[in-house]
């Protein structure tokens, strides 16, 4: 087992030495060397301990506030990806779609700014990292920064999280490891979906020699995956129409106008359409890792890192839904009781929570309520991504600098293909709010087919859509960082630093939609075969299985299925509408003072200084207002000045405090600066959509105020707690609008900057291993860590009003925690972990009644044992989302659910070796 040495002495001193392998982290940058003469303890830990330690060293010396995870750490979480291991670290939640950690936040805020190794790194036209596709198999470490200084990069309010890669240097001679395992996924909310093998496996080999030319050192390191994953999601929508309800239950559906019952001691209520979505898919991710260091002389060293990272998938998106609230008459309407969730905008209107949807023909042959139909997207994508760094550090005396040059090259590329089917004449027995508070199905049917979802024969082909899009990110960039020692004066030390980046990002696609000619609509087994239907494993709440286009079929054979529809082959041709370029210049400059002193017995240190930003950028795109399409150039500069300071305040030996104030920014995405308009028409899987970005975006603004108290424990582990405030102004909210655009309704969602608002809270934390307790107890420890979150926001009444109201800020769970129980002894490491996000407010005022979209809180439990079976061998089980945990949202009260996300639980089993 690897072995770390560190050393540790007084705080009073003005540093800690940090572990070899943390010293890429930026606190370095601005930390003074151990005054001569200093009092050394060596300290000796291995394996977890060693790592749990080495993060509290990171910890302990940094003066800003971070906490971290170092690469042994990260090797005993059952996580794959980097976004999975970050979820472990105080005040970090993240958020998880199709089974992977799609989004991390720190402190409620999903603002964070992503580096490797101090450089901006990103995938795709976006400014952040998607963790999903970075394999732990690469990291050294990860450290979230709460708080920031001069010399770290700008770009997220919430704080950032720093990528540190693995170097030849951090390890003695010759390193080989390695790892292969098989995970099994089982899909909660769908009994018919079946278990299948997930393998994955990785290996690292690293080497240092010393020679006359100096020391070099060299490391590799590659990781595969692949994954056969389902979603399911049953879900609940907005109603479009209210019901007037008799005694009898029998609800005829009102038009527009003022709302009142239609008979005496009636009452109204609100049907939402339910549905769900069977996604599911298979996907392959890759990397390359590469790093190469040389120690020319004491003074200089040269290194070079590369990150290739590559993802491929085919999924299918399989829609069911019934459009009930548009159906004439209902029978069997069960309404809920009356209580303040019936209180609407429009009046006294409660949720209908079961009914029969009698089949109703309107028109011709295939205008039937409610719309009956399924739906398939068969979705191609992949995702390419190169990072390139170049570094040289040179170290002599009081002098230390360093340079380092970036290029980083990310594309997303996606190709679907949408077809649609009906069951005309369907009749539909819905509840929207059932034992456990969610929806479904009690029955679909038609005259001759009593279960219509499974009957082949039951359906007609509706449209045809299809898409495709390539988003592309490249950058350039520069940064030189130089510090000089002053010595035991006030003022310790100067640190300066210049950063040039030059960054495109872009994005070009199109969408095509296409029906059948004539008022005959086929049979899809008529028109294509029986090869075209699959009947997918679906939702048990909505009656199981059932057909719909095969994904397969709509990839393999796209152009046929073009071809049907008389639409040409291959993608549809480029949208200059949907097509933007941007190009964005960066200069910044920084400078700091490190100082020192004491007040009594107190010893107090820091750094004070600012960061100067300045930014040119040219937008080139399309803007559509209604109907009228207009090329748009929009050239402009912005200048950020962000002070900071920052101090340890070192009250004693094992007791310290971390103190900031600093400005932050946070830049508006690129896409959400396309102010191009992409829209989807009205389909029987939705009502019409549109979503469009907003040139005239300007930074999210934030003044952070940050205060700890930390008590570091004899031998390993701490307890802290943490204040934190946040002053927002400007932070970026969706607004939804009504809007009528080539004679079709449709739900436009646009950015915006709203007014300001406040985030606050505070976290308490605390790790040990019990090595105080006798026995086999020594070797178990604990980690535990609890946030408290509160905050408000100032949201434009409506999309074009200048007039505010106060809010709660969306994606903010007021109550969060972490906790591990842990055991490292006897060949045997163990983690078990629970992760606990509260309620939050995803969406603010949803249409038609204007309530509030809340995301109830979830608990997800994780389980990681290795047992050594040598001293190279290694046998590893981990188990994922043991207790089934789901997403589930409702309207306003619970009485309204709205989404249920099935999150999989996954088991694996896995072998690792050490040479």
């Amino acid at each position: 087992m690897r072995m770390t040495t560190f050393q540790r002495r007084p705080v009073s001193a003005a540093i800690l030495v940090l572990f070899a392998h943390a010293a890429a982290a930026q606190t370095t940058d601005t930390q003074p060397s151990p005054t001569p003469g200093a009092q050394i303890q060596q300290v000796t830990v291995t394996g977890l301990r060693s790592s749990i330690r080495s993060a509290e060293a990171i910890k302990r010396d940094a003066v800003q506030v971070v906490d971290s995870i170092n690469a042994e750490d990260i090797g005993k979480f059952p996580d794959r990806a980097a976004g999975d291991a970050l979820q472990r670290i105080a005040g970090v939640q993240v958020g998880r779609d199709r089974g992977e950690t799609s989004q991390v936040i720190i402190r409620g805020l999903p603002d964070v700014v992503t580096t490797l190794n101090g450089m901006e790194y990103f995938t795709g036209n976006g400014r952040r990292l998607q963790y999903q596709d970075l394999p732990v198999q690469s990291i050294g470490g990860l450290d979230v920064y709460k708080t920031a200084t001069p010399n770290q990069l700008e770009g997220g309010i919430a704080g950032g999280i720093d990528v540190r890669l693995r170097q030849p240097f951090d390890l003695k001679g010759l390193n080989v490891t390695g790892y292969v395992e098989d995970r099994r996924q089982k899909v909660s909310g769908s009994d018919a979906t079946s278990t299948k093998n997930n393998p994955g496996a990785g290996f690292s080999a690293s080497n240092r020699w010393n020679t006359s030319y100096g020391e070099i050192g060299a490391l590799v390191d590659v990781a595969f995956n692949r994954e056969h994953w389902g979603y399911p999601v049953q879900w609940v929508d907005r109603p479009d129409r209210v019901h007037s309800i008799d005694a009898n239950g029998v609800g005829t559906r009102l038009g527009d106008g003022p709302l009142a019952p239609l008979t005496p001691g009636g009452r109204l209520g609100e049907l939402p359409n339910v549905g769900g979505i069977y996604n599911a898919g298979d996907r392959d991710r890759g990397s390359i890792h590469g790093a190469l260091q040389w120690k020319v002389n004491p003074t200089l060293e040269a290194n070079v890192q590369y990150l290739g990272t590559g993802y491929r998938a085919r999924s299918e998106v399989d829609y069911i839904l019934a459009i009930t609230t548009w159906t004439p008459r209902l029978t069997n309407v069960q309404l809920a009781p009356q209580g303040a969730y019936c209180d609407t905008p429009e009046g006294v209107v409660c949720p209908i929570q079961s009914a029969y949807a009698q089949a109703a023909q309107y028109g011709g042959p295939y205008d039937w309520d409610p719309y009956t139909a399924t739906s398939t997207w068969g979705v191609k994508e992949h995702t390419t991504s190169h990072f390139l760094n170049l570094g040289l550090n040179y170290r002599e005396g009081p002098w230390k600098a360093s340079s380092n040059v970036g290029w980083t090259k990310s594309t997303f590329v996606n190709d679907t293909v949408i077809v649609d089917q009906q069951i005309p004449g369907a009749s539909v027995g819905v509840y929207t709010y059932g034992a456990d508070g969610h929806g479904g199905y009690n029955s679909v049917s038609t005259p001759t087919s009593p279960n219509a979802l499974r009957d082949p024969r039951a359906f007609v082909l509706r449209g045809m859509v299809q898409n495709w899009g390539i988003s592309k990110g490249e950058q350039v960039q520069w940064r030189g960082d130089v510090s000089y020692r002053l010595g035991d004066s006030f003022f310790s030390g100067i640190d300066a630093g210049l950063r040039l980046s030059n960054r495109l990002a872009s994005f070009h696609g199109a969408e095509g939609h296409s029906d059948i000619a004539g008022a005959v609509r086929a049979n899809p087994v008529d028109a294509f075969g029986p090869g075209f239907e699959a009947l997918v494993p679906g939702l048990d709440r909505l009656g199981g299985p059932w057909l719909t286009p095969s994904r397969d079929f709509l990839i393999d054979q796209a152009d046929t299925v073009r071809a049907f529809y008389g639409a040409a082959p291959g993608r549809v041709p480029d949208d200059p509408t949907r097509t933007f370029e941007q190009r964005e210049g960066t200069n910044t400059v920084y400078l700091a003072a490190r100082w020192k002193t004491k007040a009594g017995d107190v010893d107090l240190s820091g750094t004070v200084g600012g960061r100067y930003v300045h930014v040119a950028r040219n937008l080139n795109g399309n803007s559509r207002i209604g109907d009228v399409v207009t090329p748009i150039a929009v050239n402009s500069t912005e200048n950020n000045f962000l002070p900071s300071f920052a101090a340890v305040v070192g009250w004693r030996e094992n007791l310290q405090s971390h103190l900031a104030v600093g400005k932050t920014i946070t830049r508006p995405d690129f896409a959400s600066l396309n102010p191009a308009l992409s829209l989807i028409p009205p389909t029987v899987n939705a009502p019409g959509t549109g979503s469009s970005g907003n040139p005239n975006l300007r930074p999210t603004r934030s003044v952070n105020t940050d205060a700890t108290l930390e008590y570091y424990f004899p031998k390993n582990g701490y307890a802290q707690i943490a204040l934190f405030h946040r002053d927002i102004d400007g932070y970026l909210q969706n607004m939804e609008s009504s809007e009528v655009i080539n004679g079709q309704n449709y739900r436009v969602t646009r950015p915006q900057n709203s007014g300001k608002g406040t985030l606050r809270g505070a976290e308490f934390g605390i790790q040990k291993f019990f090595d105080f307790l006798a026995g086999p107890w020594s070797n178990f420890g604990a980690q535990f860590n609890y946030t408290w979150i509160d905050g408000d926001n100032q949201t434009p009444v409506s999309p074009t009003s200048t007039a505010y109201r106060t809010t709660a800020l969306t994606n903010v769970a007021k109550k969060n925690y972490n906790f591990a129980l842990l055991y490292e002894g006897n060949g045997i490491t163990g983690r078990l972990t629970a992760t606990h996000r509260g309620n939050f407010v995803e969406q603010i005022a949803e249409p038609r009644f204007f309530q509030d979209r809340i995301v109830k809180a979830s608990t997800y439990v994780d389980l990681s044992v290795s047992y050594a079976l040598n001293k190279n061998l290694s046998l590893q089980f981990d188990a994922i989302n043991l207790t089934h945990e789901k997403y589930e949202s409702y309207l306003g009260s619970e009485i309204r659910p709205r989404d249920i996300r099935y999150n999989p639980t996954t088991y694996g089993l896995g072998l690792r070796f050490s040479l």
